[in-house]
């Protein structure tokens, strides 16, 4: 039977092959629906006396397996002639009829034969041999499409069923079993029929000697798109038991959830669509009549084809591959062009490999610059640096994740000022450092960390720029000079001796998101690298918003005049997601301004008068800052690498847009007043203007020279270009010749904690009070506030003591002797501890000594030191001044204090009466929680400071400081989590551009 829907020519090919067939038929019916009065002319050329040819025309629209069916039914046949089913597309070849039908005489319980399926292009190549399958109708790929056909599947009989095209079926057993179900379409029908057909106990059995060569959809086995998958679920629901369906539609509906979960786990959204598309097989109406309709004949046991099946453990063993090969990519042999893993080759490629020879050389650098700085490595590692723009506390990873995230934080008495994204990014590395063996006695967790990045960020810095380089060139002898270079020039050095954090943030991630930007800019670009770069810009505009803002511009640069479009909306995803992910402080910088153009570490205190022009030569001033001269030569290097690159002008068009934009923030930059906008703070005017630090924007610019230097060198050829890299490599050899030469000089200074132990135990235990530094100058005395709390790790911009100031009358009193009740008043601020600089001479000393409340202590780093005692005398006041206290009728007793600025988990037993006094501002309790066993408790103000009533009785007291912006805080999270699941490069790169 030969189905025709198309042209003739198809169909005089197939008759062609079945009369050079070695086994003719005995009768040829062409059922024709196709709409050409060609096809019976060809049907008439094609008749014989030897080959008998009928043709019947048949309506358009009627599908193959339809109008066989109803031919099959009408037709005056015996139930034990054989019917052989060719639709156009299907060439058999001369011995496929031979080899079906010896198949079928084989066993008398056989009634359906298929063929394997070869490619009619590449009949070397398969398509398939018999549909495979599991219970719940997840059809599988077996063999895979473009396999090649070297007989590994010519030992295989017995299968569920096989496809439409090359069916050689017997006319009783198609009678029996009513023909193919339409509500399962092609694929699916072809299951159900070979399905109900072993249950009705005749074998389907597959032929691999027989073979047809096949086209487009012809011998399909395979579920190649979301209905056929569908529509094989439907079969498994209604051939299974009609007790186990439930259980069934119960499982399909799990595995699919689960699959299509797991897929999006693995980037690839496509095939989870797929996976969450099987739920549409859950459909009872089609199911449910599709068993009506062919109810009857079973004579096996469902038990008993089992074995035709492919076992759960087979699939299961199949996805974790192709998990492991989405997550890790195909595995590739080293005859195959894969690594050489010969050990002794390895350590020779590593030794002379430029990236490690230029982290070595800045390792050398590092240690020969640092040589002034105060203290050993040993001992800055283990309790920090101080001077510069650090200020180090005895900060913890949870002291630093307060102080980001409390509505509020900051040392002293504390504020609501805007948060700072940069110290929750410290305090996982502090949390890492803190749980290392042997870190238990770390003076300040926090400054190890800082201490280690001043040591690091240098190597680190150059390993980024070799890696990220390999977007301009893949010269390794350019790259390497170039990360030389970059992390030994203009702002590098600077910024790790005047310890600007920001700064050393950016020489790391500002290669690696300037080669993401080239990246995607590109049409071989994907959205795992978009994603990648929104993170890494995210990571950076924590720590230098201003660099963000930069990046942001460039991005929407490539968008707006980007060639391709896909590049184009790659392009926007850095620039609308990387604010995005800053959450609340992005609100923060609009509502100041100042907070974009600076960061932590990233301002200029007090008035500078720097030189244009050693501005644009790349010279920062101050600690660590090289010649002039030094900077010169990567500008030259970068404008004559302009200058040669004359093809491919996107690269050096977008260092030049970047080139100017840095170089506007550098010349800028010492003209912008950050301290000049409402509400800057006395203190601000008192040190006069802060201004951006000019190194902030100096880092893109020098990044810029740099690439164009690497691809002017790579747009040379023959001995131009051996000079050129020469050239710059020797350029990485004076920049960090000069480096070290000149050092890091001596701004910056090994830690130690100013306090006595005594103040810092009480700091930290129940009491949680703090201490007092005043330092008295001709025109007053300035005092700080220091307690458990931590505040910025690097100065940015001035902070508002507004809240620091209830203290002034009261140590004004106390130095001065005209306060008889100041240091009572100090105490119930919680001040323990007051220490006067040394240099505030003998008459004050004496007065302190005078002063009741105050008892001497030992004299330490150019300070003297008083301990305040504690308010009332009763016998079981606590030993110094704390930080919540129950205030009764006739005395005070210790509260604890587990937390930052009051923050508890206690009990209390107290009388009626007794109130809780908490030695915090006023506005505090706008900002904290404060709970009696359960109930929250509304504040009043006494003497400045919050109290709140206390029922009589022992009760659970809980005191916290919310986050600002709880919702927006968890959506943050969530998109941070999201992001940096999409930046994961999951597979190959080829893979990652299929999806």
């Amino acid at each position: 039977m030969v189905l025709n829907s198309s042209g003739p020519s198809g169909l005089r090919a197939l008759l062609d092959a079945l009369a050079a067939s070695s086994t003719r038929a005995d009768h040829v019916v062409v059922l024709d629906s196709s709409s050409d009065d060609e096809a019976t002319t060809v049907v008439e050329s094609a008749r014989s006396d030897t080959f008998d040819i009928a043709h019947e025309r048949i309506d358009s629209g009627m599908p193959d397996r339809a109008a066989v069916s109803q031919w099959v039914g009408s037709a005056d046949l015996a139930d034990t002639d054989l019917v052989w089913v060719l639709p156009v597309g299907s060439i058999p070849e001369p011995d496929t009829l031979t080899r079906l039908l010896e198949a079928h005489r084989r066993s008398a319980s056989v009634g359906l034969v298929g063929p394997k399926h070869v490619d009619a292009s590449a009949p070397g190549t398969l398509r398939s041999v018999g549909i495979t399958t599991t219970r719940t109708g997840r059809v599988l790929e077996d063999p895979p499409l473009g396999a090649p056909d070297q007989g590994q599947y010519d030992l295989r009989r017995d299968v569920v069923a096989v496809p439409f095209s090359g069916l050689l079926a017997t006319v009783g057993v198609l009678r029996a079993l009513g023909g193919w179900e339409r509500a399962f379409g092609d694929l699916g029908g072809d299951l159900d029929l070979g399905w109900r057909a072993q249950l009705a106990g005749h074998r389907v059995v597959v032929a691999p000697d027989a073979r047809m060569r096949s086209v487009a959809a012809m011998g399909l086995a395979t579920a190649t798109t979301g209905g056929r998958r569908r529509a094989a679920r439907r079969v498994a629901l209604a051939r299974t038991p009609w007790w186990k369906a439930p259980f069934l539609a119960l499982w399909i509906l799990v595995s699919s959830l689960g699959a299509g979960v797991g897929l999006l786990l693995l980037k690839r959204p496509r095939a989870a669509k797929e996976a969450f598309g099987d739920l549409g097989s859950l459909d009872p109406v089609r199911g449910v009549a599709s068993r009506m309709r062919t109810r009857g004949g079973r004579e096996v046991r469902h038990r008993d084809i089992d074995s035709l099946f492919v076992p759960g453990s087979v699939v299961v063993r199949r996805t974790l591959d192709r998990a492991q090969e989405a997550i890790l990519g195909p595995s590739v042999l080293p005859d195959e062009g894969g690594p050489d893993t010969d050990d002794a080759s390895i350590v020779s490629r590593a030794a002379l490999n430029p990236g490690i020879l230029a982290f070595l050389a800045t390792v050398v650098v590092v240690a020969a610059a640092g040589r002034e700085i105060g203290g050993g490595l040993i001992s800055r590692l283990g309790s920090g640096v101080t001077g510069g723009e650090l200020i180090t506390t005895r900060a913890t990873s949870s002291s630093l994740w307060h102080a980001a995230f409390d509505g509020w934080h900051g040392p002293g008495l504390g504020g609501d000022g805007p948060a700072n994204l940069s110290l929750a990014l410290l305090a996982i590395p502090t949390w890492v450092v803190e749980h290392l063996p042997g870190t238990g006695d770390l003076t300040s967790p926090a400054g190890a960390v800082v201490g280690a990045l001043l040591v690091l960020t240098l190597p680190a810095a150059a390993v980024s720029a070799y890696i990220s380089a390999r977007v301009l060139t893949h010269s390794r002898l350019a790259r390497g000079a170039a990360a030389l270079v970059w992390a030994t020039t203009g702002a590098a050095g600077a910024s790790v001796a005047q310890g600007r954090l920001g700064a050393l943030a950016a020489l790391v991630l500002l290669p690696a998101v300037f080669a993401g930007i080239v990246l995607l800019a590109r049409p071989t670009g994907t959205a795992t690298g978009a994603f990648a770069t929104a993170l890494g810009a995210a990571l950076l505009g924590a720590f230098a918003p201003p660099l963000l803002a930069l990046v942001v511009l460039v991005c929407l640069a490539v968008a707006v005049f980007g060639g391709d479009g896909r590049a184009r909306m790659r392009a926007l995803a850095p620039a609308l997601i990387s604010p995005l992910l800053l959450g609340p402080s992005l609100l923060e910088a609009i509502d100041n301004w100042a907070l974009v153009a600076t960061g932590p570490g990233l301002s200029q205190w007090g008035p500078t008068t720097p030189e244009p022009l050693a501005l644009a030569l790349l010279h920062p001033g101050g600690a660590g800052s090289t010649p002039w001269w030094v900077g010169a030569v990567v500008v030259a290097g970068g404008l004559a690498g302009l200058l040669a690159s004359r093809h491919g002008r996107s690269v050096p068009t977008a260092a030049s847009f970047v080139m100017i934009l840095s170089l506007a923030g550098v010349l800028g930059a010492p003209h912008l007043d950050l301290t000049s906008r409402d509400g800057a703070t006395a203190g601000a005017q008192a040190i006069g203007p802060v201004t951006p630090w000019v190194g902030t924007f100096m880092l893109p610019l020098t990044l810029a020279l740099i690439a164009s230097a690497v691809v002017g060198v790579g747009a040379l050829r023959g001995r131009r270009r051996v000079t050129a890299t020469a050239a710059l490599g020797l350029a990485g050899l004076v920049t960090a010749g000069a480096l070290a030469w000149f050092s890091f000089d001596a701004a910056l200074r090994t830690w130690s904690d100013p306090r006595p132990a005594v103040a810092v135990e009480q700091a930290v235990n129940d009491l949680s009070n703090r201490t007092v530094f005043v330092t008295p100058g001709p025109s007053g005395a300035a005092y700080r506030i220091v307690g458990r709390e931590t505040g910025a790790l690097a100065r940015s911009l001035p902070q508002n003591l507004a809240h620091d100031a209830v203290i002034a009358d009261d140590v004004s009193q106390l130095l001065d002797g005209t306060g008889e009740d100041a240091g009572t008043r100090l105490a119930e601020q919680a001040i323990g501890f007051i220490a006067v600089a040394d240099t505030a001479g003998d008459e004050v000393t004496r007065r302190l000594d005078s002063t009741q409340s105050l008892s001497r202590l030992a004299s330490r780093g150019g300070f003297d030191f008083w301990r305040i005692a504690a308010v009332g005398n009763d016998p079981d006041v606590a030993v110094g001044p704390s930080r919540l206290t129950r205030v009764t009728g006739d005395g005070t007793a210790l509260v604890e204090t587990t937390g930052e600025h009051g923050a508890t988990e206690a009990s209390v037993t107290a009388e009626s009466g007794d109130t809780l006094a908490v030695a915090e501002p006023a506005a505090w309790a706008e900002h904290a929680s404060v709970e009696v066993d359960g109930r929250e408790v509304t504040a009043a103000t006494d003497g400045g400071r919050p109290t709140y009533p206390l029922p009589a009785g022992t009760h659970e007291l809980s005191i916290t400081v919310p986050t600002e912006y709880p919702w927006w805080r968890g959506l943050q999270a969530l998109m941070i989590f999201v992001v940096a699941f999409l930046a994961i490069p999951f597979g190959t790169r080829d893979s990652r551009r299929k999806r």
